[in-house]
């Protein structure tokens, strides 16, 4: 049985949440040794099972251009089942789509990756949102 988890990364906090969730808590920016650490436990969750990201970015700064890179570079999309991001600026939207795109063009992300990107305003509905989604991939496998 899988246990709940916290890594504290800078100002930053993950904490897993059984059986598939990855809360992020960003707050400023985030340096690339720190984004290293992030991709690292990313890696370690969604090689065992893929999950939900969900970033609270309401604090956060705009990753920085290497940051992006890294990510587009190192994560698999396949770790995730969707990205839901909090309090996302229009800058963050972009963003945030702008990696899977990115990764899409260097092989390492599906075309049509970018649709598990979501944008909420709370964490509340961050929740729904994950029970929106696991019910219609539970229809699709059935």
């Amino acid at each position: 049985m899988e246990k709940q988890r916290e890594w504290r990364i800078g100002a930053h906090v993950l904490r897993f949440e059984p059986p598939d969730i990855l809360w992020g808590e960003y707050r400023g920016e985030i340096s690339l040794a720190e984004m290293a650490l992030m991709v690292d436990i990313y890696g370690e969750l969604g090689r065992a099972r893929p999950f939900f990201l969900v970033g609270d970015i309401t604090e956060s700064a705009l990753l920085s251009a290497e940051c992006r890179v890294y990510l587009s570079e190192h994560a698999e999309s396949e770790w995730v089942q969707a990205f839901i991001y909090v309090g996302a600026r229009l800058a963050h939207k972009a963003v945030a789509k702008g990696i899977l795109l990115a990764a899409q063009l260097t092989g390492r992300a599906e075309e049509g990756d970018v649709a598990k990107v979501h944008f909420v305003a709370t964490k509340a509905q961050a929740r729904e949102l994950i029970l929106q989604l696991r019910s219609r991939h539970s229809s699709k496998v059935a």
